[in-house]
């Protein structure tokens, strides 16, 4: 086997791993100390993050294994991965901050250079909305990797005026017009909540409290938003209103027109009232009929006490 073969091989036999040693290398390849000592030399010169270990077994770290071979992708796929780096760009705080930085470092080093040319006129001829939020949610890395192995963490987070403490999992993290949320199960109410990320203030993780597998988490979850007591609600807008939930809208809302207005359907959780007042007073004049009455009389409630806050300033 050409040198050039075995290098692109070990990658593959390295990617996913955490250490290996000499011996590995020895076995696999039929080849000597020293060429394995020249291999391990070609492969931190190309990039990859290894940590040598002293001793007589010569093992090493891989500080990231998460490796992806190079040569793998076609260039339709170098460009999807780059227009997907461009999009990270618009919000305030990612779970990949620092390796997107490196990550748009190495496209300019490692690809060809008619390749280079290209992505850097796709970064010129490309305008993508910003979704900054100007709250920053500083653990996002944390919460993928929490969630991706399982881990419990003692969580401190703002809750409007106070300071709310407890053990939980992370399930789900998602987006919505640039903010984080994450689904998250209390272990010590039992239950699935979902809190803002940028309230998050402290994250620690919790060794002592037994996790639950994702698998189990994930189908809590889908209990759950089955089970908890859902509103049904419609409401019937004029183009104004089209306009402004065609900008902001969520899953579980839908908008059909309806003779000469739109009808927006959808539901929310008695837990998300004062959610749903909030987002429906952007509508303002443009509302034409709203059910059921009660979200109405909310509505009309709230309206009223910032007309009465707004005459007292």
């Amino acid at each position: 086997m050409k040198k050039v073969e075995r290098i692109n091989d070990m990658i593959l036999f390295l990617a996913g791993k955490n250490s290996f040693n000499l011996k590995e290398l020895i076995e696999r390849y039929s080849i000597s100390k020293s060429t394995a000592l020249r291999d391990i030399q070609s492969l931190e010169a190309i990039g990859l993050p290894i940590y040598s270990e002293l001793g007589r077994h010569g093992k090493y770290q891989l500080l990231d294994t998460r490796i992806v071979a190079p040569g793998l992708f076609t260039e339709g796929e170098i460009y999807a991965l780059y227009f997907a780096l461009l999009t990270l760009k618009g919000y305030q705080s990612t779970p990949f901050n620092m390796e997107s930085s490196t990550l748009e470092l190495k496209y300019s080093q490692v690809l060809p250079e008619k390749l280079q040319k290209e992505l850097l006129l796709m970064h010129k001829i490309i305008t993508l909305e910003q979704v900054n939020h100007s709250n920053t949610s500083q653990y996002l890395k944390e919460i993928v990797q929490g969630i991706l192995r399982e881990k419990v963490f003692n969580v401190r987070y703002a809750k409007k005026q106070e300071i709310v403490s407890l053990k939980a999992q992370f399930v789900q993290l998602s987006s919505k017009f640039g903010q984080w949320y994450a689904r998250i199960w209390n272990h010590e109410t039992q239950q699935i909540r979902v809190i803002r990320c940028d309230k998050i203030e402290l994250l620690e993780e919790e060794k002592s409290q037994e996790s639950l597998p994702l698998e189990t988490l994930l189908k809590k979850v889908e209990t759950f938003y089955q089970n908890e007591q859902r509103i049904s609600f419609s409401i019937k807008v004029d183009e104004k209103g089209k306009d402004i939930f065609t900008k902001e809208n969520y899953p579980s809302m839908s908008i059909q027109a309806s003779e000469e207005d739109y009808l927006i359907n959808g539901y929310y959780q008695i837990t998300e009232e004062e959610f749903m007042t909030d987002y429906l007073l952007r509508f303002g004049t443009s509302i034409r009929q709203i059910e059921p009455i009660q979200l109405k009389e909310r509505l009309s409630k709230r309206a009223l006490f910032l007309a009465d806050y707004w005459h007292q300033l």
